[in-house]
């Protein structure tokens, strides 16, 4: 049972890194890093706001690499006014023909590559996708992406108390240690999976991340499928992980070196 579990296990991550290995950091878009969180740090913005920016204005448009059909878009809501901005991306053809100076330069600089109206968006929507550029755009990152590297000592010390279920997952998972271990410092857990000591040094950063976004199994039989970790539990289990590995290779450095 033991040996079958373990070799599962390996089976499964293995599977998904080889099928999956562009999806490592795209399984979940940025903005749900604002949602699953309460308390969670950082920009705020609508979900709704980055998808349609994602959809719509990336054929067109970069954030902050350069000139693409249209203008870079990275610092736009500081160039432009808000108001010139609302009236261009709602009806950018009306815009033009009324020979406003900017509007028409721009058709000129891009080769009279004219931007489609975009009239079935609300004003409300199109203030939505400029906050969402204005505050960092495609570049805000989902909180479990942030490397492991720059955990603080409270994250990993929040991951290692979510890992030995001393604090309970949000959603109600089981915690890791019911079913795997690590070395190091006295610590133990279960022997159901296998033993997590150097799975940050042996996947890495990227890699756990998205393993971390998929839930091991579902204890109970005909569970509704919902939420496994929030963003900030996947991080600091992460980064627990991470920490654990590191003083456990030298430890035993040490006492290779020794003899």
């Amino acid at each position: 049972m033991r040996m079958r579990a373990r070799y599962g296990w390996i089976v499964c991550l293995g599977l998904f890194l080889l099928l999956f290995p562009a999806l490592a950091v795209k399984t979940q878009p940025a903005s749900g890093s604002n949602n699953d969180d309460a308390d969670a740090a950082g920009p705020k913005f609508s979900p709704e706001a980055a998808s349609i920016f994602g959809k719509r204005c990336t054929a067109c448009h970069t954030y902050g690499k350069g000139i693409k059909v249209g203008p870079d878009l990275k610092g736009v809501t500081d160039r432009r006014k808000r108001d010139w901005l609302l009236k261009f991306i709602h009806a950018s053809s009306v815009v033009i023909q009324s020979g406003d100076p900017i509007a028409t330069a721009l058709f000129a600089q891009f080769k009279q590559q004219r931007m489609p109206d975009w009239t079935d968006l609300s004003e409300k929507q199109i203030n939505d996708i400029l906050d969402f550029i204005s505050i960092g755009g495609p570049d805000i990152k989902p909180a479990d992406e942030r490397n492991a590297e720059l955990a603080t000592a409270s994250e990993i010390e929040q991951g290692r108390q979510l890992f030995f279920g001393e604090t309970p997952l949000k959603y109600g998972s089981q915690s890791c240690a019911t079913c795997h271990s690590v070395q190091g410092n006295g610590l133990r857990g279960g022997t159901l999976g296998p033993d997590l000591t150097d799975v940050y040094l042996r996947h890495q950063d990227l890699a756990l991340t998205a393993f971390l976004r998929q839930p091991c199994f579902r204890w109970e039989a005909g569970a509704a499928t919902g939420p496994y970790l929030t963003m900030k539990e996947s991080f600091a289990l992460k980064s627990f992980l991470r920490q654990n590995a590191v003083q456990h290779k030298n430890q035993a450095g040490s006492a290779g070196g020794s003899r």
